[in-house]
């Protein structure tokens, strides 16, 4: 392929230095994400993280959902994230789009019954 200019991406990397985040008490990890159980909660009580600051993949939509549960979960409702419909689009020629689960999934998982 001939082209006069040649993009290479190699990834995204959370934006957490400068945050002063040791000084409440929380710790990145070695890829300086901010690590959160299964209810978006840091280290310390009171403190959520959503977004491109945690693992993941860094898509708004993602960002978006987490950001809603976290607040069902701090208003005391069962705040819930389903990252199988979260879409994920690279904005190429052609573009392309995945959403559910990878093909390698549903080997794993066996039969599935798909409800939409």
């Amino acid at each position: 392929m001939d082209c006069d200019i040649l993009l290479v991406c190699t990834g995204r990397s959370p934006h957490t230095t400068n945050l002063g985040l040791s000084a409440i008490g929380i710790q990145t990890d070695k890829l300086g994400r901010i690590p959160t159980n299964g209810k978006l909660q840091t280290t310390v009580q009171n403190i959520y993280a959503i977004g491109d600051v945690i693992e993941g993949p860094m898509l708004a939509h993602k960002g978006e959902e987490e950001g809603i549960a976290a607040v069902e979960i701090i208003l005391g409702l069962p705040g819930h994230v389903n990252y199988h419909s979260i879409p994920s689009v690279v904005y190429t020629h052609p573009e392309i789009a995945t959403v559910g689960y990878t093909e390698e999934e549903c080997k794993t998982k066996g039969n599935f019954i798909f409800h939409l």
